[in-house]
């Protein structure tokens, strides 16, 4: 992602952009999506944001984006007028012929300003887009995040139009796993949501957020780890593979929580558990025990 404002410094490229996408789009979900259709050639998607409460933090956007993508810090624009906002806009923009938000987009000062209120100062297209439904659900982010935060990955996964992921570095973890019940990868993660606390069937993908790199199906648990040293923890057990972790990051995706976080009296009774968690986690992402390879090097 680059700065909307980097633009001025390259007005050979700020002329070219003929269509603008307009909102926070801290998720990159479905409905987010339908605002991109609508661009067009030489479109570019804009970033208003205020770096909290992100479902998807700015440097893992541009995997997902259409077309180019720009950040522009609200404080820059959050006490503008309706006419000051267009100017500022069309100042750098000077070919802009469409701009495209959504039904709820607000912006100024107070957030007092609306999408007619761009159509008073913008001579071009405004183009609003409506309100977006999946399951009978009004797609936004802070529905998103409601069902996160209730462990209801599944869902929330409709609503983003893929898994709901973190990313994060590696770290080691308690190593207890490896060598009394399940090896697991340990991942330190900033900035990102966190779902709720459980454990939960999904995959995990090793090294940069890459469409080359594999994602191994995994178990995945969240929270503190009420068995052992009490202590917060996201760590993700690969399922039927022995894998040689060479990178330093790892992206782990969501599909379906299993069960909540639970107390063991030992570590017996912890890997008797597990063991189902394994076994639901085969069925719920539909793999076939034996058809996963026990043995691979990991290359990135």
């Amino acid at each position: 992602m680059s700065s909307f404002l980097s633009l001025v410094k390259k007005p050979e490229i700020a002329k070219k952009i003929t269509s603008i996408a307009l909102g926070k789009f801290d998720g990159f979900h479905i409905a987010h999506q339908k605002l991109f259709e609508a661009l067009d050639e030489e479109g570019a998607i804009l970033c208003i944001e205020a770096d909290s409460g992100e479902l998807l933090p700015k440097k893992y956007r541009d995997f997902y984006a259409p077309k180019p993508l720009y950040h522009l810090p609200l404080r820059i624009v959050k006490n503008k007028s309706d006419k000051e906002f267009v100017d500022f806009l069309l100042k750098i923009l000077p070919c802009l012929k469409k701009i495209i938000v959504g039904y709820d987009f607000r912006f100024g000062k107070n957030r007092h300003y609306y999408p007619f209120d761009l159509k008073k100062h913008f001579k071009g297209e405004v183009c609003v887009i409506k309100e977006v439904f999946c399951d009978n659900l009004s797609v936004h982010s802070g529905l998103i995040k409601e069902l996160l935060q209730n462990g209801n990955v599944k869902e929330a996964s409709k609503l983003l139009g893929r898994n709901f992921e973190i990313w994060g570095s590696i770290i080691k973890g308690q190593g207890i796993g490896r060598k009394q019940c399940y090896a697991t990868l340990n991942l330190s993660v900033k900035d990102f949501i966190i779902p709720q606390e459980g454990v939960y069937a999904g995959f995990i993908q090793l090294g940069s957020q890459k469409k080359t790199n594999a994602c191994y199906p995994a178990v995945i648990f969240v929270g503190n780890r009420l068995s052992t040293d009490k202590s917060f923890a996201i760590e993700g057990h690969l399922l039927g593979l022995e894998i040689e972790i060479k990178h330093k990051k790892a992206g782990f995706y969501f599909v379906q929580k299993i069960r909540d976080n639970a107390y063991f009296s030992s570590l017996v009774h912890l890997k008797k558990q597990i063991s189902k968690d394994i076994e639901k986690a085969y069925k719920i992402l539909k793999i076939n025990p034996k058809q996963v390879n026990p043995k691979r090097s990991d290359n990135g």
